[in-house]
């Protein structure tokens, strides 16, 4: 995180920024000889937009730092100009340097707390990071591990009160930046099993310091195995996803992101970009590139992309990559599949449905994204009557949308019983489950279906069914 780059941030980020395609992309070719589906429902297709638009949790963010000289407290209103220049994340990077060997200051701590209420007001979540200093000539580079502990534990009652704004943690606290390599307390270049006993003690902290649904991102996945005692074979598998075990918590942040072909070092052969691959399939992988070379190219990023299942990317730095893409072409579409990208491309339902009898709806969900929605989300099939709009049936199907990966067609099945004959609208929502950010269709997943969107409460549109 070069800080002089940080000096264009907002004009970069408000000329890049936009809820609206520079270009769409052309609508799939229909098929030309569909097949009749004679299984007894009326089938209604949707049609894919490939607007561009906010969604919670996912995509490019932009970057503010906090320094403990002079912390500034970012207003409600400037996150939600953020939100309106059409990002959803921000990273915080909160820079302890006052604190290398003392406790922080109560007002710091109400620094991190504002800068965080903030956010439920402007519309936004955070990626978050703590670190010691922003400079490699500053000494030390971070505290000892005793205090480390220590900070930890005086910020974990603003991790819990904030965690619904919380996207992700970033490990930090270790090194330059936080990126747990220029070091000066712990281990620098650690190579036997007992120079990780102090990272390992990091985040046993953190992880117990955030609520268990919530992930820590770690910066190669060699620092996931080795503070574990984890090998290469020991990747996440579905069983074990989203259990609130350490395992399925630590993620990855990749902050040399596209810089060569092991970026600077994150992967050590390919054996361990595989395990990365297994691993971001269950949980989150982000972060910044940062440096120009002819490697971050289109085709190359694209496919580090998809391999990945990259959440989010610093859309501030590095400006030469991002301007590479914008040349290439392929920064549009990496705006709308970072992170997920879902839509429906059918719903089914019972033909001719008569009051008082079963109603049985089938749909379709896709996800062009290059990942799935990797924090809890609540999912709700509404079925409102047109003539009574307070005539509301809500049921929760038996499906996770964390599981909503990009290579499978994903299946949701409920069945309504509706009383009254008449006209109803069927909808399908997807609130955040934390309750100061249930109401708010600013954290509500919008599908990528064109005249389904309702921007007042959330919901998307499906299909209009007449009961007899």
């Amino acid at each position: 995180m070069k800080n002089a780059y940080y000096l264009f941030v907002l004009l970069f980020v408000f000329a890049l920024a936009a809820c609206n395609p520079e270009q769409p992309k052309p609508e799939p070719e229909p098929d030309p000889d569909p097949k009749p589906v004679n299984d007894g429902m009326r089938h209604d297709s949707l049609t894919v937009t490939y607007d561009l638009f906010c969604n919670p949790e996912r995509g490019f963010h932009i970057f503010k730092e906090f320094h403990s000289p002079n912390p500034e407290s970012m207003s409600a209103y400037a996150i939600k100009n953020i939100y309106e220049t059409g990002y959803t994340l921000v990273l915080y990077n909160f820079y302890l340097e006052n604190y290398r060997d003392t406790l922080i200051a109560d007002s710091y701590l109400d620094v991190v707390r504002n800068n965080l209420q903030v956010l439920r007001t402007g519309g936004c979540k955070c990626v978050l990071r703590f670190a010691y200093t922003s400079s490699e000539s500053q000494v030390p580079h971070d505290a000892p591990l005793d205090l480390v502990l220590q900070h930890i534990a005086q910020i974990k009652p603003i991790l819990q009160e904030y965690s619904d704004v919380i996207f992700t943690m970033e490990a930090g606290f270790v090194g330059v930046w936080g990126e747990w390599y220029y070091t000066t307390n712990f281990k620098y270049q650690p190579n036997l099993d007992e120079d990780f006993v102090g990272r390992r003690q990091v985040l046993d902290a953190l992880l117990e310091a955030l609520p268990q649904d919530r992930m820590v991102c770690v910066r190669t996945p060699e620092f996931k195995m080795r503070c574990y005692g984890w090998g290469l074979a020991d990747t996440l598998t579905r069983a074990e996803a989203y259990t609130g075990t350490p395992k399925a918590r630590l993620a990855s942040h990749d902050d040399a992101f596209m810089a060569d072909a092991s970026d600077m070092g994150t992967f050590h052969g390919n054996n361990q970009r595989a395990y990365w691959a297994a691993e971001t399939r269950y949980t989150i992988y982000g972060g910044e590139s940062c440096r120009a070379t002819s490697y971050a190219n289109c085709e190359n990023t694209l496919a580090q992309m998809e391999d990945l299942h990259i959440s989010y990317l610093n859309i501030s730095y590095h400006k030469g990559v991002i301007n590479g893409w914008q040349k290439g072409g392929c920064l549009d579409d990496f705006r709308r599949r970072i992170g997920y990208r879902l839509y429906a491309t059918d719903v089914a339902t019972t033909k001719d449905p008569k009051a008082g009898e079963d109603l049985k709806v089938v749909l379709t969900i896709e996800n062009e994204g290059f990942s799935s929605p990797k924090n809890p989300r609540e999912i709700h099939m509404l079925l409102i009557n047109k003539s009574d709009a307070k005539d509301i049936t809500s049921i929760t199907p038996d499906s996770d949308p964390r599981f909503w990966d990009p290579e499978n067609e994903h299946k949701v099945t409920v069945t309504f019983h509706p009383e009254k004959a008449g006209e109803y609208n069927l909808y399908l929502y997807l609130p955040d489950p934390q309750p100061t950010l249930h109401n708010d269709p600013r954290y509500s997943i919008r599908l990528a279906n064109e005249n389904c969107w309702d921007d007042k409460t959330g919901y998307n549109y499906l299909t209009t069914i007449t009961v007899e």
